[in-house]
């Protein structure tokens, strides 16, 4: 299923919080917090190791009644773009849940895909129970399983061998830092669709003004949910704007210090504040529209455990769409 919105949509639904963050700083207070921004991005900077997307062979395809065998290239794709020359480039967004004592989980994950040249940002939401093979593991798992073997390296790799598209940039929030920065910003409104109850907190339908923990577990909640982990990503998405639309009525250099202490402390990812800067002036006043794609399968439980399972056919689908949005000059 493929959803497009005709209005502008902000960041948030393409790197987390924290491009929004930093680019409405920007914007807001030129050279005031200049220092500040660039020593938060220092400290969120955290490189991935090397790694090589390896091609597959051949894929097979299936057509009705038939099957055929497609070869799935990604040659051209394996070059770093430029950001100072304004090429697409895709980020993986990782939401991860950390508590004490746990290694932690990747609670959502998507694919964004930005082209300043077709003006469009393309959103590939995965399930966070598809079973997929772990790269480096030698096995199939949950696709959220990869964080807790070998974090955000593992997790990149594991999405790349998916679909076969190279992931350039990753933005990493720790669930908690999320709730922090929820609290930093005085609370978000969000319109809760059916009531619910989770860790403690009654969520009635309707308008409600969410604290950091009830956010938390707003976001969290898809047990409940009749559209499951579909339905959880939404309310994801709507708890971001939220706070994207609270950050951008944030008012003085305390408010903006505090927050970036969060994001500071939070946050990793591999974009520099140089590509910071890029995306700001190569980026951000093309992009018009927000392209919304689902990771089409079927639920699944195999010895007792649920899994979301995506067949070859959507796999190459995705790649093929996700190449052809990296290559569109318009």
């Amino acid at each position: 299923m493929i959803k497009i919105w005709n209005r502008w949509r902000p960041w948030h639904k393409v790197v987390f919080i924290v491009m929004t963050a930093l680019l409405l700083v920007t914007a807001a207070v030129g050279g005031t917090l200049w220092y500040k921004l660039r020593s938060t991005a220092n400290a969120m900077y955290e490189p991935l190791p090397p790694r090589k997307l390896v091609p597959l062979n051949m894929t097979k395809v299936h057509s009705g009644n038939k099957s055929a065998d497609k070869p799935v290239d990604t040659s051209p794709l394996l070059t770093d773009p430029s950001l100072n020359e304004g090429q697409p480039f895709t980020v993986l967004i990782l939401g991860v849940d950390e508590r004490k004592g746990d290694v932690g989980r990747s609670d959502s994950m998507a694919i964004a895909v930005i082209n300043p040249k077709s003006g469009r940002v393309t959103m590939v939401n995965i399930p966070r129970d598809t079973l997929t093979k772990i790269v480096g593991r030698n096995k199939e798992d949950k696709i959220n399983h990869a964080y807790a073997f070998g974090g955000v390296a593992m997790s990149v790799a594991s999405v790349e061998e998916m679909f076969q598209i190279p992931i350039h940039y990753y933005v990493k929030t720790n669930m908690e830092g999320f709730q922090t920065m929820i609290d930093t910003i005085g609370g978000v409104e969000v319109k809760n669709q059916f009531p619910f109850e989770l860790d403690g907190v009654h969520f009635a339908q309707g308008d409600l003004h969410l604290a950091g923990y009830e956010a938390l577990a707003y976001v969290r909640m898809r047990k409940q949910d009749p559209n499951g982990d579909f339905g959880r990503m939404d309310r994801q998405r709507e708890v971001l704007q939220s706070v994207l639309k609270r950050a951008a009525s944030l008012q003085g250099m305390t408010h903006w210090t505090a927050l970036l202490d969060t994001m500071k402390n939070y946050i990793k990812t591999n974009f520099r504040f140089e590509d910071w800067q890029n995306v700001m002036v190569h980026y951000m006043s093309t992009l018009k529209e927000v392209e919304k794609i689902a990771v089409q399968g079927r639920s699944a439980r195999i010895n007792g455990i649920y899994y979301w399972l995506v067949d070859d056919q959507e796999r190459v689908r995705i790649h093929e769409l996700l190449r052809n949005k990296l290559e569109q000059s318009a």
